[in-house]
């Protein structure tokens, strides 16, 4: 669904474009069109409001992620987004940097007190783009480019020492299966189930190697509920992070239909990875703009981005989507 999602983006764009030729005759008034051996720039900010969906897993535990702005938007601790292009003739040098940091602070009555998650997403993009058709009307660029990711998460837990001694007594007694299960429950926390936030269940296999390590104390009674207690507390006393970064071409069409003086159609879509960082990565654009000014431009539209990767034990297949509004100058 993404891929025909980009595709037929990119077929639209391209479609669109015989409609160019032939409207020469009408007058428009088109910013940016018309060719010359002039340096132009551009400098905008898009505001995009996401929604995520998908499955982010690490070393085969997987989390099902579906949040909606009012899951993401209330936990940014900081964000921005910034575009830059030249142009001269046919040819753009282009470029975006975002940067986004999301955390919380989750409270449970397990014997884990709180878990504090942290997730910080940066990505560049570099790219240029070479004029095909151009008129009045509008035009239509072949782009490609390369666009780095950095994915940092962390997960911060908080020992719950009340509810520690609350299950150490059926702990002590228990063993094998039993035993296992019991650690599982009171582990619910880590499973990733749920996430609040676009994070891989960092720590989703600590039951499995708390119980393993518990099924191996020996003694008492007694002597087992002391070591159990301070086996528990230990390992839910710290912090585990990861941070994963890859690189991806890509290719491309973007274009633009001038409406009329003020309005105008514009869209863009690419598709990359192919192996060489993620497997498939694709964007696309669509939006509405209007010529504030002769420099001063904004847009509306719709915005998404899919990303399906399987790298060094980090799995992700998501797709973010939403509404986008941009402002931006040309000089």
């Amino acid at each position: 669904m993404p891929t025909h999602l980009t595709t037929a983006l990119l077929a639209g764009l391209a479609f669109g474009t015989t409609a160019l030729a032939g409207d020469n005759d009408k007058k428009i008034i088109a910013p940016l069109t018309p060719l010359d051996d002039a340096w132009r720039f551009s400098l905008s900010m898009p505001g995009w409001i996401p929604w995520l969906q998908g499955d982010s897993g690490v070393h085969g535990i997987t989390s099902q992620i579906d949040l909606g702005p009012d899951d993401i938007v209330p936990k940014i601790d900081m964000v921005a987004d910034v575009r830059m292009e030249a142009r001269k003739g046919r040819f753009s040098i282009m470029g975006e940097f975002l940067y986004m940091s999301l955390s919380d602070g989750i409270g449970t009555n397990t014997v884990v007190k709180k878990l504090d998650v942290q997730v910080d997403q940066t990505m560049g993009d570099l790219g240029v783009a070479w004029r095909i058709i151009g008129s009045p009307r509008g035009y239509l660029d072949g782009t490609a480019g390369v666009r780095y990711t950095n994915y940092y998460q962390k997960l911060a837990l908080q020992p719950n020492d009340e509810r520690i001694d609350e299950v150490v007594d059926s702990l002590a007694a228990a063993a094998g299966n039993r035993l296992r299960s019991r650690v599982a429950e009171a582990l619910a926390a880590l499973a990733g189930k749920d996430p609040t936030l676009p994070i891989a269940p960092l720590d989703g296999d600590q039951a499995a190697r708390l119980a393993a390590a518990i099924g191996k104390i020996k003694g008492t009674v007694a002597e087992r509920k002391a070591k159990i207690k301070q086996r528990l507390h230990d390992a839910l006393d710290r912090t585990v992070s990861r941070t994963d970064d890859w690189w991806d071409p890509y290719i491309g069409l973007r274009g633009r239909y001038n409406l009329n003086d003020k309005f105008y159609l514009t869209g863009k879509g690419d598709i990359g990875g192919f192996g060489v960082g993620s497997d498939l990565t694709w964007t696309a654009e669509a939006a509405l703009g209007c010529q504030l000014s002769s420099r001063i431009f904004t847009e509306v539209g719709y915005r998404a981005l899919g990303v399906d990767l399987e790298k060094d034990g980090l799995t992700m297949d998501t797709v973010t989507h939403g509404a986008q509004v941009t402002l931006g100058i040309t000089f």
